[in-house]
């Protein structure tokens, strides 16, 4: 349901990500709040999950697109989610059709 399709580091006071995603199923049908990553220094309870997941233009070929930010995400390791691990490439510098989202601190 889910493809992660660019990880991309955004300037804030806290480490975070702007996630590029692609949607098999439609935006508002996604758990959003299943998509975490594990940290075994921390109780299931702290995890990091999603935050402010926008909907974006379709691809050219019709799949749906999305983005979410992560905080502290560890790069070297997937994604879990209620759709199986998501794996995750390189990042990469924000590119420009995703510099219009704005990043706001949680609060």
């Amino acid at each position: 349901m889910i493809h992660i399709r660019g990880v991309h580091p955004v300037q804030a006071p806290e480490r975070v990500h702007l996630i590029d995603a692609v949607l098999s199923a439609r935006f508002q049908d996604i758990d959003w709040g299943s998509i975490t990553q594990p940290d075994p220094a921390q109780p299931r309870a702290n995890w990091q999950v999603a935050y402010d997941e926008q909907p974006l233009a379709p691809l050219p070929d019709g799949q749906g697109r999305a983005a979410f930010f992560f905080h502290y995400l560890d790069a070297s390791r997937p994604l879990d989610s209620a759709y199986g691990p998501l794996t995750l490439p390189v990042p990469t510098p924000l590119p420009s059709d995703l510099k219009h989202i704005q990043y706001e601190e949680p609060g």
